[in-house]
């Protein structure tokens, strides 16, 4: 995932006043590296940090600004003081972001009926092709969890159906949906830079199916989706989770990601309480994909 890079970075050690821009980066060192960095990842996701990067002695977490606690942050990494060598938050200027995400954005292939691109990019012999400029946005199909849902996506038949992407981000899952053949498509997002940037994504991919609102699980359009989409983290989809099943119908099937694998258990169980049973799951560096239907 080498895109998250910018031009101008500010470092700011972690007992510093942090001055809080579009995104914050915290770059965390280890005196060894073990099993437990993967808890320690989940942890941060459970506080709303949404994507990580690994490097040679430790990974990069990084937070919007709007869900950043200082304070929980450092109360989580007290506990890890023994093997944590620096702690380095970095700022991420948003007029600093678009020159560099350019150099470094590379076309993601799903499979051979499908390639995420750039509009700066060649276009690709395939099937479909998904146009995103992401802009502060993430989700440009680098992540495990964006490719684990697309995979799934292209693999299963999408026409006519009304779907429901919870925490669309650039709108790359929305997009992708039109094109293979959903009639509606609603994307929930809850930061507005996001939605802003998922329209102009719609636009320039010609989709006419799809609308992005602004907001959270309150502000879902009360309608019957036959497939909801919620790449979001575990957390995120149990505080949302009465909002999303009431949104479905007894053949709407729901696809989870955004969390670990020791975290389906736990969604498993959540969701047996409403009726839904475990369809199908996969993983790719740990990530995960949760596919729930009715019994």
């Amino acid at each position: 995932m080498n895109w998250w890079c910018f031009t101008r970075l500010q470092f700011f050690h972690i007992h510093c006043k942090i001055v809080f821009l579009n995104y914050i980066e915290l770059r965390l060192e280890f005196n060894s590296i073990s099993p437990f960095l993967d808890v320690l990842k989940q942890e941060l996701a459970d506080i709303g940090f949404d994507s990580f990067m690994d490097n040679e002695n430790g990974f990069s977490a990084f937070i919007s600004n709007k869900l950043l606690d200082e304070n929980l942050v450092l109360d989580l990494l007290n506990n890890y003081d023994d093997f944590i060598l620096s702690k380095i938050f970095e700022e991420h200027p948003y007029q600093n972001w678009n020159k560099k995400w350019e150099s470094e954005f590379q076309p993601v292939v799903i499979n051979e009926n499908c390639v995420i691109r750039a509009s700066f990019h060649g276009s690709f012999d395939c099937k479909y092709e998904v146009i995103i400029d992401p802009e502060m946005s993430f989700g440009t199909g680098h992540h495990e969890t964006t490719r684990l849902i697309a995979l799934y996506l292209l693999d299963n038949k999408l026409t006519s159906k009304k779907v429901l992407d919870f925490g669309a981000g650039t709108g790359v899952l929305s997009i992708l949906a039109e094109k293979l053949g959903a009639s509606k498509v609603v994307g929930v997002e809850v930061d507005p830079l996001a939605v802003s940037n998922a329209v102009n994504n719609a636009s320039v991919n010609n989709c006419q199916k799809i609308t992005f609102i602004e907001g959270s699980g309150e502000d879902i359009p009360n309608m019957a989706y036959d497939l909801v989409l919620a790449n979001i983290n575990k957390n995120t989809i149990a505080d949302h989770w009465v909002s999303l099943i009431k949104v479905t119908h007894d053949k709407s099937t729901l696809v989870l990601s955004g969390f670990y694998n020791e975290d389906i258990p736990y969604l498993e169980n959540l969701s047996s309480r409403n009726g839904l049973i475990p369809l199908y799951s996969n993983s790719e560096n740990n990530w995960a994909v949760l596919v729930l239907k009715y019994n």
